[in-house]
């Protein structure tokens, strides 16, 4: 019976000193908690104890602190990402728009000729139609952002339709004694895709090279496992950081000053991926060239 107390007052003082160690390591755990949350930084929580349990609840505390310390710096990159955003559309919808509040105050407190007030209102009416593009542009591009669905496929001619944004921008290149040189060992490719998101993409290369490159456009489909469509021209803009030029709103001073939203290239990529393809960029030489890759099948 003594040993059977005895036994029993030992396990007792063994239970109890691991009480004080848990209750100790608990303790710690809540005091470092607080002091990651009140100061906001990317600590973790440490061990003050060796037993397995702590260490396994405090694993799974830092494995909860790491994705809530890795959300914190993205949505802090988000936070200023919109505020530049804001900032950029802000800026691209009130250049047009004094603009033409500047023309009108001059037909209105002026004494212009007919013949000067129809070429002001000429200017007046290009620079609303800039206005106009800039929002739809913006509209465009939120539209696909909210989407998130994949679109239906059909099959549909690479080809013909490359073609066609071609001469949709033949005679924008032919004023600026530029051309568009097109290499396609075939007449007809075929491919699972979406025509009106394909003409969007092409479209959209086509007149971000326009704006930003000089010389002729290369366009080249090469056909292999995969469809590979490659852009190639000679930059205009010298200041261009190839790893930033998919990024929304991205543009450089020189594009801004053209009136450019940053938002072609953005669209590109998200109407390639959308279709299941990727977009690449590349710097060669000062010779800027995109690759848009389409799975063949």
């Amino acid at each position: 019976m003594i040993w059977l107390v005895i036994i029993l007052g030992f396990a007792s003082v063994i239970l109890l000193f691991l009480f004080l160690l848990q209750r100790r390591e608990i303790k710690s755990i809540s005091r470092q908690l607080g002091e990651i949350k009140n100061k906001e930084t990317n600590a973790l929580v440490h061990s003050v104890g060796s037993d397995k349990v702590s260490s396994d609840l405090i694993n799974e505390i830092n494995s909860l602190l790491r994705i809530v310390q890795s959300n914190r710096i993205y949505y802090e990159q988000k936070k200023q990402d919109l505020e530049r955003m804001m900032t950029n559309i802000s800026h691209d919808l009130r250049t047009p728009l004094t603009s033409a509040m500047g023309y009108i105050q001059i037909i209105q407190n002026s004494n212009l000729s007919e013949e000067e007030k129809k070429r002001e209102l000429d200017v007046i009416k290009q620079r609303l139609v800039r206005l106009e593009e800039l929002i739809n542009s913006f509209f465009e591009f939120s539209q696909i952002i909210s989407r998130g669905q994949k679109p239906e496929k059909e099959e549909v001619n690479v080809v013909a339709i490359m073609e066609e944004a071609i001469i949709n921008h033949f005679d924008d290149y032919s004023a600026g004694n530029r051309e568009i040189i097109f290499e396609c060992a075939s007449r007809k490719v075929m491919l699972p895709s979406h025509k009106q998101m394909m003409q969007r993409i092409f479209d959209n290369v086509i007149s971000n090279a326009l704006k930003h490159g000089r010389g002729d456009l290369r366009i080249v489909i090469n056909i292999g496992e995969s469809i590979k469509i490659i852009f190639e021209n000679e930059m205009q803009d010298t200041d261009i950081d190839i790893e930033h030029v998919f990024d929304e709103f991205y543009t450089t001073d020189i594009s801004r000053t053209k009136g450019n939203t940053g938002l072609g290239l953005a669209m590109v990529k998200k109407y390639t991926e959308m279709l299941d393809g990727t977009v690449s960029v590349e710097d060669r030489e000062g010779v800027f060239c995109l690759a848009v890759e389409f799975p063949a099948s």
